[in-house]
């Protein structure tokens, strides 16, 4: 019993003969330092599009906003993750699970200049199951 070390940290070990790891956090490190490549990358994309859920999410309080887009940027967005698609005649929508934007021009309203902002909308149940990128393809 005296030889038990963590296999995270090394250190000594008291307590049970199986015990592989001193703590909790210890064992959680071990494993996602040993998972395999495409599991971290899929981890860190899923990451992300929760970030991007959450930023949409705290921007769009009541169900649709315009924004700019160096707003989603300042708070850490990334516009190439998302969960999903949907597309209108005019517009189309990159979802974060249930909150998406659509990216939009705006005239400002000091100089006229046109502002690259976002449409942030929650979605509705009209919107499901609507996708289908060969219907989108232009040949």
């Amino acid at each position: 019993m005296d030889n038990l070390k963590c296999l995270h940290c090394s250190r000594p070990m008291t307590g049970r003969l199986d015990k592989k790891f001193c703590d909790a956090q210890c064992r959680s490190n071990f494993h996602n330092l040993h998972k395999r490549k495409h599991e971290r990358v899929m981890a860190a994309v899923n990451r992300q599009i929760r970030k991007n859920r959450t930023i949409l999410k705290n921007l769009c309080p009541e169900g649709k906003s315009t924004v700019r887009k160096e707003r989603l940027l300042d708070a850490g967005y990334s516009f190439q993750y998302f969960s999903s698609i949907y597309q209108t005649s005019s517009l189309t929508y990159y979802f974060c699970y249930e909150y998406g934007f659509a990216a939009i021009m705006q005239a400002s309203g000091k100089t006229g200049e046109l502002v690259p902002k976002v449409l942030i909308i929650q979605s509705q149940d009209h919107m499901k199951g609507q996708f289908d990128p060969w219907k989108q393809t232009k040949n």
